[in-house]
Protein backbone atom coordinates (compact mmCIF):
# COMPACT_ATOMS: atom_id res chain seq x y z
CA UNK A 1 0.00 0.00 0.00
CA UNK A 2 1.06 3.74 -0.74
CA UNK A 3 1.22 5.98 1.49
CA UNK A 4 0.55 9.78 1.35
CA UNK A 5 3.53 12.26 1.59
CA UNK A 6 1.26 13.28 4.43
CA UNK A 7 1.51 10.05 5.75
CA UNK A 8 5.50 9.74 5.72
CA UNK A 9 6.46 12.98 6.87
CA UNK A 10 3.52 12.03 9.65
CA UNK A 11 5.73 8.74 10.53
CA UNK A 12 8.99 10.71 10.28
CA UNK A 13 7.91 13.78 12.66
CA UNK A 14 6.61 10.96 14.72
CA UNK A 15 10.01 9.16 14.99
CA UNK A 16 11.69 12.18 15.54
CA UNK A 17 9.69 14.05 17.65
CA UNK A 18 9.88 10.60 20.12
CA UNK A 19 13.74 11.07 20.18
CA UNK A 20 13.86 14.63 19.89
CA UNK A 21 11.29 14.66 23.82
CA UNK A 22 13.27 11.66 24.91
CA UNK A 23 16.44 13.78 24.93
CA UNK A 24 15.58 17.19 25.47
CA UNK A 25 12.11 17.51 27.03
CA UNK A 26 10.65 20.94 27.16
CA UNK A 27 14.05 22.30 25.26
CA UNK A 28 13.42 20.34 21.98
CA UNK A 29 9.40 20.89 22.66
CA UNK A 30 10.33 24.94 22.14
CA UNK A 31 12.68 24.71 19.41
CA UNK A 32 10.40 22.63 17.24
CA UNK A 33 7.37 24.57 18.31
CA UNK A 34 9.51 28.22 17.28
CA UNK A 35 11.32 26.54 14.01
CA UNK A 36 8.79 27.65 11.33
CA UNK A 37 8.80 31.43 12.30
CA UNK A 38 12.02 30.99 12.49
CA UNK A 39 12.05 29.88 8.90
CA UNK A 40 9.71 31.89 7.37
CA UNK A 41 11.40 34.85 8.62
CA UNK A 42 15.10 34.10 8.38
CA UNK A 43 15.26 31.75 5.78
CA UNK A 44 16.33 27.75 5.68
CA UNK A 45 20.06 28.30 5.48
CA UNK A 46 20.81 31.00 7.90
CA UNK A 47 18.52 29.08 10.23
CA UNK A 48 20.30 26.00 9.64
CA UNK A 49 23.39 27.23 10.42
CA UNK A 50 22.13 28.86 13.76
CA UNK A 51 20.98 25.61 14.65
CA UNK A 52 24.54 23.85 13.69
CA UNK A 53 26.47 26.81 15.79
CA UNK A 54 24.67 25.71 19.42
CA UNK A 55 23.77 23.20 21.82
CA UNK A 56 23.00 19.74 21.29
CA UNK A 57 18.98 20.48 21.26
CA UNK A 58 19.74 23.23 18.53
CA UNK A 59 21.64 20.14 16.61
CA UNK A 60 19.21 17.82 16.87
CA UNK A 61 16.46 19.29 15.64
CA UNK A 62 19.01 20.46 12.63
CA UNK A 63 19.35 16.73 12.00
CA UNK A 64 15.64 16.12 11.84
CA UNK A 65 15.48 19.09 9.66
CA UNK A 66 18.33 17.73 7.56
CA UNK A 67 16.86 14.38 7.50
CA UNK A 68 13.37 14.72 6.54
CA UNK A 69 14.50 16.65 3.53
CA UNK A 70 16.89 14.79 2.45
CA UNK A 71 14.21 12.07 2.61
CA UNK A 72 11.96 13.72 0.84
CA UNK A 73 13.71 15.38 -1.73
CA UNK A 74 16.55 12.97 -2.90
CA UNK A 75 14.75 9.77 -1.41
CA UNK A 76 17.94 9.12 0.61
CA UNK A 77 17.08 8.02 4.30
CA UNK A 78 19.28 8.65 6.89
CA UNK A 79 20.50 7.15 10.00
CA UNK A 80 19.94 9.10 13.31
CA UNK A 81 22.70 11.95 13.81
CA UNK A 82 23.38 11.43 9.71
CA UNK A 83 22.03 14.91 9.46
CA UNK A 84 24.57 17.10 11.77
CA UNK A 85 27.53 14.80 10.62
CA UNK A 86 26.43 15.69 6.64
CA UNK A 87 25.51 18.79 7.54
CA UNK A 88 28.81 20.72 5.29
CA UNK A 89 27.38 18.73 2.13
CA UNK A 90 23.79 19.48 3.15
CA UNK A 91 24.53 23.07 2.68
CA UNK A 92 26.56 23.04 -0.17
CA UNK A 93 23.99 21.26 -1.79
CA UNK A 94 21.13 23.35 -0.81
CA UNK A 95 23.65 26.13 -2.23
CA UNK A 96 24.08 24.87 -5.74
CA UNK A 97 20.40 23.57 -6.12
CA UNK A 98 18.37 25.80 -8.37
CA UNK A 99 15.24 28.34 -6.84
CA UNK A 100 12.85 25.41 -7.37
CA UNK A 101 14.64 22.82 -5.21
CA UNK A 102 15.91 25.34 -2.76
CA UNK A 103 11.64 26.56 -2.02
CA UNK A 104 10.80 22.47 -1.43
CA UNK A 105 13.56 22.04 0.56
CA UNK A 106 11.75 24.87 2.56
CA UNK A 107 8.54 23.96 2.12
CA UNK A 108 9.57 20.26 3.13
CA UNK A 109 11.20 21.19 6.46
CA UNK A 110 8.65 23.83 7.00
CA UNK A 111 5.48 21.07 6.34
CA UNK A 112 7.52 18.46 8.69
CA UNK A 113 7.91 20.75 11.08
CA UNK A 114 3.84 21.20 10.68
CA UNK A 115 4.41 17.36 12.19
CA UNK A 116 6.64 17.83 15.05
CA UNK A 117 5.20 20.52 16.09
CA UNK A 118 1.97 18.80 17.02
CA UNK A 119 3.84 15.55 18.01
CA UNK A 120 5.97 16.99 20.52
CA UNK A 121 2.96 17.65 22.73
CA UNK A 122 1.78 13.81 22.24
CA UNK A 123 4.79 12.08 22.78
CA UNK A 124 6.76 10.90 26.44
CA UNK A 125 9.24 13.18 27.62
CA UNK A 126 12.19 11.63 28.78
CA UNK A 127 11.96 9.87 32.12
CA UNK A 128 12.18 11.52 34.95
CA UNK A 129 11.95 14.85 32.61
CA UNK A 130 10.30 18.06 32.32
CA UNK A 131 6.33 17.14 31.69
CA UNK A 132 4.44 19.68 29.95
Amino acid sequence: MQQTLDQQRAAFAWEVATQGMQHGGDSYRALAKGAPALIMTSGLMPVLAFYKSKDAHHQRLLDHIIRGITRELWGEKLPENAGQNLFQDFMKRLQQADSETYRRATDSALETLKWIRQFVDAVEPAQGGNPR
